[in-house]
């Protein structure tokens, strides 16, 4: 800025010089240096008021006043994107308080899942319980058959006096292989269900001698779990029926939340629109920018024709220079030969007519027409150099005033620019941010699409699992939800129910245990009385009618032994189909072990998606980064344009101070004629103080001189 004022001093001096030399002709009747040195000093502001320079003025004064309205329309729509801004603000906040509420919400889901997953666990151990329970009935079994297989031993001591029960014992025998076969398919079969026991239980048997303890041991710490488990499902259940009148207000809540998701995508979709309205903006600053750029380079452009008109000016200057030095050269002969014609007139027309032969390659004869024709030819050449020296004056007036007018306008279209750039800069880094956070948000509203989506897939999948398709197509998509609680509870129940039953059936069977136990103890007590009623038998052999009583005792007891033996078989079917119960249950909690596993693979899917949301944003980090070193380029760029105009400014000051050099020696030169003509004036006996002379009269004195001259040249020859 200290710059430009300075050149626009220089430039106003200049002004100032060179109205001084145009009104200089006009003060020459005054007469005195003193007074042409001070008429410099006036200023004409006259010349500033062309028509040429208000047209410029008037149409960059638009073109101002549109530019700001252009920044105030561009200031009152940032601040309308500002408030936009806040306001996205506040909503995403509302957003992440209900994000947060339905984070809460899937995590009590979540609890109520790994609650009911503890259930299944303990419904597993008690089904491993009747297992095991059904083990210890195959034992007794065994220990049944290993009995009748005694009593089968002491009774073919027996078959001679027996030969009628053979069939009978022969078909129990049979009876018995096939129940042999049994017990190996049954132990397989413990086995395997040993093995998959452990599978569930997550134990290791494969190197472990009794597999039988651990597995107990097991299941007894899972007992007591169970038992403090059963006081926590009273909790449960109290704290169940809470979390209903909890779930149906949340209900109510989502479906308010999905009335503000719906409109809060009414209000995103408004969003876009304004934002493509601010991309228009942005595209429309651009154009203007680039406008304003060419018109820089068309005052550019008017610069460097300046600088070319400039310099023709200055060849011409140094060609009038050039013949100035001639003329003056030529004048301060002349004065010279005045001075010696006042002294010796007689050899006047000589000397002048060697004076005049000496300037031009023309000889001159010493005759007074010969001496005036080659004054006028010199008084006609100094005239037109004076008219060309004037035209010259004029035109470096013209182009000075001109100059200042280009340097004004390129100062105020660069400073303009500047302005628009620091606008365009800070326009463009708020709609980098925008964008980011628009970015941000598209992403964020994304994520809970997906969310949503994966919610709504894990219901549909909770619903065929549970088997409430036809339920759900009833009752529509906002009921789903109730409809998988209220299945939930249903199974809850169910499971309650089938726990009872479970218990029941173990009580049963433990009373039906103790039941056979002491019927074994009793069928010992029996075995050990037909062993000594045996031994009595083989002492009274010799007594038929006590071997009589005695095989109808045997009849009796074997008869006895029949029956508990039909009974210990119907007991054996009816804990088969027990445990085929048992087993169908074990097959239902498998599916429900499935069902947790899709759950897993839900919630690894979940994790997945969170990872690849997390990549998007570094992606759309990396974007921002590269964004912001495109901002930087273009800024280093216009820091070096800024610099190159300061150069080109710099450069038209030095050209501007030359011009002044040049002027003032034109001045000087101008002065030095008008002291010559002052002079030859003077010489010639005019008044140059009273009045002022024109040069007509002067060059009529010159020619009555000279005529004098030649006359006086005829007489004297």
């Amino acid at each position: 800025m200290v710059r430009l004022e300075q050149i626009q001093e220089q430039v106003n001096l200049l002004k100032r010089q060179m109205e001084g030399k145009e009104d200089f002709p006009a003060s020459r009747s005054i007469g005195r240096i003193k007074v042409r040195a001070d008429v410099p000093k006036g200023t004409y502001d006259h010349l500033l008021d062309l028509p040429v320079t208000r047209e410029q003025m008037n149409h960059y004064r638009v073109q101002a006043e549109t530019a700001r309205s252009e920044l105030a329309a561009l200031h009152v729509k940032f601040e309308c994107a500002q408030a936009e801004l806040l306001d996205l603000r506040t909503r995403q906040n509302s957003r992440e308080v209900s994000l947060q509420e339905l984070k809460s919400e899937v995590e009590g889901y979540k609890e109520n899942n790994a609650r009911q997953s503890s259930l299944i666990s303990s419904l597993r151990g008690r089904m491993q319980e009747m297992d095991e329970e059904s083990n210890l009935l195959v034992t007794s079994k065994t220990r049944a058959e290993i009995a009748a297989q005694a009593v089968l031993q002491e009774n073919e001591a027996m078959k001679e006096k027996m030969q009628e029960q053979e069939a009978r014992l022969k078909k129990y025998i049979i009876e018995w292989e096939e129940s042999k076969s049994q017990a190996s398919k049954h132990s397989r079969n413990y086995s395997e269900f040993l093995a998959q026991f452990a599978d569930c239980m997550e134990v290791d048997i494969r190197s472990k001698e009794k597999p039988q303890d651990i597995l107990i041991s097991k299941v007894s710490k899972l007992l007591e779990e169970n038992a403090s488990l059963k006081g926590r499902i009273v909790s449960l259940e109290e704290t169940i029926n809470v979390h209903e009148m909890e779930s149906k207000a949340s209900r109510e809540t989502i479906m308010r939340l999905v009335s503000e998701v719906n409109r809060e995508q009414k209000k995103l979709a408004t969003y876009t629109e304004e934002v493509e309205t601010l991309r228009k903006n942005l595209e429309c600053s651009t154009e203007a920018k680039q406008s304003l750029e060419r018109e820089r380079r068309i005052l550019q452009d008017k610069v460097l024709a300046n600088q070319r008109a400039r310099e023709a000016s200055k060849q011409e200057l140094m060609q009038l220079k050039k013949t100035t030095s001639e003329l003056d050269g030529s004048l301060r002969s002349s004065l010279g030969e005045a001075k010696v014609a006042q002294n010796i007139f007689s050899t006047f027309k000589e000397e002048v007519a060697d004076l005049l032969s000496s300037s031009s390659s023309i000889l001159v004869k010493p005759s007074e027409e010969a001496i005036l024709d080659r004054v006028r030819d010199v008084l006609y050449r100094e005239e037109s150099k004076r008219i060309l020296v004037s035209q010259l004056e004029s035109r470096i007036s013209k182009m000075t005033e001109q100059l200042q007018i280009q340097t004004q306008l390129h100062e105020e279209a660069l400073q303009k620019a500047e302005k628009a750039e620091q606008q365009l800069e800070i326009v463009q880094a708020r709609l980098a941010h925008l964008e980011g956070e628009l970015a941000s948000r598209e992403v964020l509203r994304e994520g809970l699409s997906m969310e949503k989506q994966k919610y709504l897939k894990f219901l549909e999948q909770l619903s065929d699992k549970m088997k409430l398709e036809w339920v759900v197509a009833d009752v529509g998509f906002d009921m789903r939800v109730e409809a998988v609680l209220a299945r939930a509870e249903q199974l809850v129940k169910l499971e309650g129910d089938a726990v009872v039953e479970t218990k029941t059936l173990a009580h049963g069977l433990q009373r039906k245990l103790k039941s056979q136990k002491e019927k074994l103890e009793s069928k010992e007590l029996h075995m050990s009385l037909l062993r000594k009623k045996i031994a009595q038998l083989e002492e009274e052999k010799q007594v038929r009618t006590a071997l009589a009583v005695e095989r109808d005792d045997a009849n009796l007891m074997v008869r006895r032994l029949q029956k508990r033996v039909e009974r210990l078989q119907r007991e054996l079917s009816a804990a088969q189909e027990s445990t085929t119960e048992l087993r169908a249950k074990l097959s239902d909690t498998s599916e429900l072990k499935i069902k947790t596993l899709e759950q897993n693979k839900a919630i690894e899917e979940l994790s997945k998606s969170l990872e690849r949301v997390e990549k998007v944003k570094e992606k759309a980090q990396k974007k921002l980064v590269s964004v912001k070193s495109e901002l930087d380029c273009t800024e280093e760029e216009a820091r070096k344009e800024k610099e190159r105009t300061k150069s080109l400014l710099e450069a038209l000051t030095s050209e501007l101070n030359t011009l002044k050099k040049s002027l003032e020696e034109v001045v000087k030169r101008e002065q030095q004629l008008v002291d010559f003509r002052e002079v030859v004036s003077r010489m010639l006996g005019l008044s140059v103080n009273t009045l002022a002379l024109p040069d007509y009269e002067i060059i009529k004195r010159l020619e009555r001189l000279v005529h004098i001259h030649q006359h006086h040249m005829v007489t004297c020859a």
